[in-house]
């Protein structure tokens, strides 16, 4: 089973193009997974690949893009099934 983390955001991360910054990171880390906007105003993210490329690209997104401010960081359990390969933004 291909290593995975898995997150979920809270602060200002919706309407400030953090979605998009977390694919950016992800994909140029080679790292598959998600980034999805929840109801209650955070974003949910799973990040899968390589241990070395997920520690790196998970402090990246973290910091987020410029109008982004994290407040806190919720670990959440992994899904037990995968998902395709790429990363999706929803």
């Amino acid at each position: 089973m291909t290593p995975a983390v898995r997150f979920r955001v809270y602060g200002k991360v919706q309407g400030v193009g953090f979605r998009a910054h977390a694919r950016r990171i992800a994909l140029s880390r080679q790292l598959d997974g998600w980034a999805i906007n929840d109801s209650d105003g955070s974003v949910d993210i799973l990040l899968l690949g390589n241990n070395a490329n997920i520690i790196e690209a998970e402090a990246l997104i973290l910091k987020g893009p410029e109008f982004a401010k994290v407040e806190r960081v919720e670990r959440l359990d992994a899904p037990a099934e995968q998902p395709p390969a790429g990363f999706t933004i929803a």
